[in-house]
Protein backbone atom coordinates (compact mmCIF):
# COMPACT_ATOMS: atom_id res chain seq x y z
CA UNK A 1 0.00 0.00 0.00
CA UNK A 2 2.63 2.56 1.03
CA UNK A 3 5.88 2.62 -0.86
CA UNK A 4 8.70 3.66 1.45
CA UNK A 5 11.45 3.05 -1.08
CA UNK A 6 11.45 6.67 -2.27
CA UNK A 7 12.35 8.04 1.19
CA UNK A 8 16.00 8.89 1.82
CA UNK A 9 17.77 6.81 4.46
CA UNK A 10 17.78 8.10 8.03
CA UNK A 11 20.82 10.07 9.01
CA UNK A 12 22.02 11.77 12.18
CA UNK A 13 20.63 15.09 10.92
CA UNK A 14 17.04 13.89 11.09
CA UNK A 15 14.99 14.82 14.08
CA UNK A 16 14.37 11.88 16.34
CA UNK A 17 12.40 11.34 19.49
CA UNK A 18 14.73 10.56 22.36
CA UNK A 19 13.29 9.22 25.58
CA UNK A 20 15.17 8.55 28.81
CA UNK A 21 18.48 9.68 27.36
CA UNK A 22 20.99 11.99 28.96
CA UNK A 23 20.62 15.62 27.89
CA UNK A 24 23.70 17.33 26.55
CA UNK A 25 23.71 21.00 27.60
CA UNK A 26 26.06 21.81 24.71
CA UNK A 27 23.47 20.74 22.11
CA UNK A 28 20.78 23.26 23.00
CA UNK A 29 20.44 26.94 23.80
CA UNK A 30 22.22 28.40 26.78
CA UNK A 31 21.18 30.80 29.50
CA UNK A 32 22.50 33.79 27.52
CA UNK A 33 20.16 32.96 24.65
CA UNK A 34 17.27 32.81 27.10
CA UNK A 35 18.19 36.19 28.62
CA UNK A 36 18.38 37.93 25.22
CA UNK A 37 15.06 36.45 24.16
CA UNK A 38 13.46 37.60 27.42
CA UNK A 39 14.88 41.14 27.10
CA UNK A 40 13.67 41.43 23.50
CA UNK A 41 10.25 40.06 24.48
CA UNK A 42 9.90 42.53 27.36
CA UNK A 43 11.05 45.43 25.16
CA UNK A 44 8.53 44.67 22.42
CA UNK A 45 5.79 44.11 24.98
CA UNK A 46 6.61 47.51 26.47
CA UNK A 47 6.62 49.20 23.03
CA UNK A 48 3.10 48.08 22.09
CA UNK A 49 1.13 50.26 24.58
CA UNK A 50 3.69 53.09 24.28
CA UNK A 51 3.25 53.11 20.50
CA UNK A 52 -0.51 52.94 20.81
CA UNK A 53 -1.09 55.67 23.39
CA UNK A 54 1.94 57.95 23.05
CA UNK A 55 3.26 57.79 19.50
CA UNK A 56 -0.05 56.99 17.73
CA UNK A 57 1.55 54.31 15.56
CA UNK A 58 -0.69 52.65 12.95
CA UNK A 59 -2.61 49.61 14.07
CA UNK A 60 -0.97 47.32 11.51
CA UNK A 61 2.45 48.05 13.04
CA UNK A 62 1.17 47.25 16.53
CA UNK A 63 -0.36 43.99 15.26
CA UNK A 64 2.98 43.03 13.69
CA UNK A 65 4.76 43.79 16.97
CA UNK A 66 2.22 41.68 18.84
CA UNK A 67 2.71 38.70 16.51
CA UNK A 68 6.50 39.02 16.72
CA UNK A 69 6.14 39.10 20.51
CA UNK A 70 4.03 35.92 20.48
CA UNK A 71 6.67 34.15 18.36
CA UNK A 72 9.32 35.28 20.84
CA UNK A 73 7.16 33.97 23.69
CA UNK A 74 7.08 30.57 21.98
CA UNK A 75 10.88 30.48 21.71
CA UNK A 76 11.29 31.65 25.30
CA UNK A 77 9.06 28.85 26.51
CA UNK A 78 10.96 26.21 24.51
CA UNK A 79 14.30 27.53 25.76
CA UNK A 80 13.12 27.57 29.36
CA UNK A 81 11.81 24.01 29.11
CA UNK A 82 15.18 22.84 27.76
CA UNK A 83 17.12 24.67 30.47
CA UNK A 84 14.88 23.30 33.20
CA UNK A 85 15.26 19.75 31.87
CA UNK A 86 19.04 20.13 31.86
CA UNK A 87 19.01 21.56 35.38
CA UNK A 88 16.84 18.82 36.86
CA UNK A 89 18.71 16.10 34.98
CA UNK A 90 21.89 17.30 36.72
CA UNK A 91 20.13 17.23 40.09
CA UNK A 92 18.78 13.74 39.43
CA UNK A 93 22.32 12.58 38.73
CA UNK A 94 23.33 13.59 42.24
CA UNK A 95 25.26 16.78 41.61
CA UNK A 96 22.81 18.85 43.62
CA UNK A 97 21.10 18.26 46.92
CA UNK A 98 20.49 14.58 47.64
CA UNK A 99 17.10 13.29 48.58
CA UNK A 100 16.65 11.22 51.72
CA UNK A 101 18.84 10.75 54.74
CA UNK A 102 22.53 10.24 54.22
CA UNK A 103 23.30 9.38 57.84
CA UNK A 104 21.60 7.02 60.25
CA UNK A 105 18.78 8.49 62.29
CA UNK A 106 19.87 9.90 65.64
CA UNK A 107 17.55 9.95 68.62
CA UNK A 108 17.93 12.75 71.12
CA UNK A 109 16.41 12.17 74.53
CA UNK A 110 16.51 13.93 77.86
CA UNK A 111 16.71 10.67 79.83
CA UNK A 112 20.01 9.79 81.43
CA UNK A 113 21.73 6.81 79.86
CA UNK A 114 21.82 3.63 81.95
CA UNK A 115 25.08 2.97 83.72
CA UNK A 116 27.23 0.27 82.17
CA UNK A 117 28.34 -2.53 84.48
CA UNK A 118 31.95 -2.16 85.62
CA UNK A 119 34.53 -3.88 83.45
CA UNK A 120 32.70 -3.56 80.14
CA UNK A 121 33.83 -1.16 77.49
CA UNK A 122 31.69 0.37 74.77
CA UNK A 123 31.73 -1.16 71.31
CA UNK A 124 34.08 0.21 68.69
CA UNK A 125 32.43 2.61 66.25
CA UNK A 126 31.77 1.17 62.82
CA UNK A 127 31.02 2.65 59.41
CA UNK A 128 27.82 0.62 59.06
CA UNK A 129 25.04 2.39 57.20
CA UNK A 130 27.18 5.16 55.78
CA UNK A 131 27.13 5.90 52.08
CA UNK A 132 30.22 4.98 50.18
Amino acid sequence: MWDHAHRPPHSEHWMSIRTNEELDPNEGPGFGCFVWQAILFAGLLFLIPIGLFTFNWPVWLLVVLLFVDMVLLFFISMTSVFLLRVFFADRRRGRGRTMGATQPTRVITTATPPEAPPGTEPDEPTNEGEAE
